[in-house]
């Protein structure tokens, strides 16, 4: 299939990570992929970096077979640009009215919802579409565990866009009580392409969204709480409730104060890391997801008129060694980083352990020198009279 995903902006945020992850793997299936925005943003930048086709106002293809929307005003330009386009839309927001579908019967021919919040808030429209519900995708190849965690946290990050001061102030203080240092990355702390190392960093992430799935596949503990409150850890248990709400931590079951902030975190357990793991590796695998929407998109379009051309292929399969390259590049410098650390540390149990032997040899030469000295010699009869009336005490 040839597909347009569209959003208004594509920068770095939660929903537009979602567009990309989403774009790459229908990449990886062979099928035709083109991302419009007409505001381009740093995703551009870092779409284009994973060989996908980025566009803006006036670039767009003559025709596609269906297009994948996550905002109104881009439905609309996609509807009349592509009159007979069936389009499939993705809502990430209940409160955001661009977020939501315009409401123009036969516009949208569905609704992906990522949980159950949104999905309700969609099916209130006036306008009546199928919601079908699906989870938030993660690419597990790129977002993976590489080390344990260890029994003790020494270092939260708080990975967020939009961190409210007051709600800062409290964590950092509840960090501080905890032991931990806090370190923050995301909005006025710096946006990064890629936070896989940030994550490394961190025995502990706190935030919402997909943050905290990304954390979790990462084998990290995740602690959900930003500016709209809290939901406390991510556990096997509290999974299902947490992910229903989109992650979000604004569901009101729990409310989460000072007090309850720095008694959690210090709760922290290793055992945490590997169960997120399985958790996300359980319900959020992007390649799924992928699958999932295909389904959606057959079934509202119909099949490409023409066969992909051999060209066509060989571009995909450039694309896909492109990506594994970047990703052995990226893997090759980390190794390197790793084994200078080792070296270092192998460095300083050398000089720890000549050290050690530096000492042993000076006590040596120190008792040499004293046994050869003029006080040794004279007290000599003193020390084997001590000796013989240790023996005779020790008779029977």
């Amino acid at each position: 299939m040839n597909l347009v995903l569209g959003t208004n902006h594509l920068g770095l945020g939660g929903s537009e990570s979602y567009l990309l992850t989403v774009a790459e793997q229908l990449d990886r299936l062979g099928h035709g992929v083109v991302l419009y925005a007409p505001e381009q943003g740093p995703g551009v930048a870092l779409a284009r970096e994973r060989g996908l086709v980025a566009v803006g106002e006036g670039e767009l293809p003559d025709d596609c077979d269906a297009a994948l929307v996550q905002d109104a005003g881009v439905s609309l330009q996609l509807a009349e640009r592509f009159p007979a386009t069936p389009q499939l839309f993705v809502a990430h927001s209940e409160s955001f009215d661009l977020q939501a579908p315009p409401q123009l019967d036969g516009l949208v021919g569905a609704v992906v919802a990522l949980n159950d919040r949104v999905a309700a808030r969609m099916r209130s429209f006036a306008t009546a579409v199928e919601v079908v519900r699906l989870r938030q995708p993660i690419d597990t190849e790129r977002f993976t565990s590489h080390t344990p965690l260890p029994e003790v946290a020494r270092r939260a990050l708080l990975l967020s866009n939009t961190p409210n001061a007051d709600r800062l102030g409290m964590l950092e203080t509840a960090c501080r009580e905890a032991g931990l240092e806090l370190v923050r990355l995301g909005g006025l702390e710096g946006q990064t392409t890629d936070p896989r190392s940030a994550l490394a960093g961190a025995e502990i992430v706190i935030g919402y969204g997909r943050s905290i799935l990304e954390a979790m596949a990462c084998g990290r503990a995740a602690y959900v709480y930003d500016w709209n409150g809290g939901e406390g850890w991510m556990t096997a248990d509290a999974y299902a409730a947490i992910e229903a709400d989109g992650i979000a931590g604004r569901s009101g079951r729990e409310i989460v104060d000072a007090e309850r902030l720095a008694a959690d975190l210090r709760g922290y357990e290793a055992s945490m890391g590997p169960v997120n793991h399985d958790l996300v590796i359980a319900g959020h695998r992007a390649n799924v997801h992928a699958q999932e929407l295909l389904e959606l998109l057959r079934r509202l379009a119909a099949p490409a008129a023409r066969p992909r051309g051999p060209l066509e292929e060989m571009a995909r399969l450039v694309r896909m060694e492109w990506r594994a390259r970047a990703e052995n590049h990226s893997l090759v410098h980390e190794n390197a980083h790793l084994r200078d650390l080792l070296g270092l540390s192998e460095a300083e149990a050398e000089a720890a352990r000549e050290d050690v032997r530096r000492e042993a040899r000076r006590a040596g030469d120190l008792v040499r020198a004293y046994e050869q000295s003029t006080s040794w010699s004279l007290t000599a009869p003193l020390r084997a009279a001590g000796r013989a009336l240790r023996r005779r005490r020790e008779r029977p």
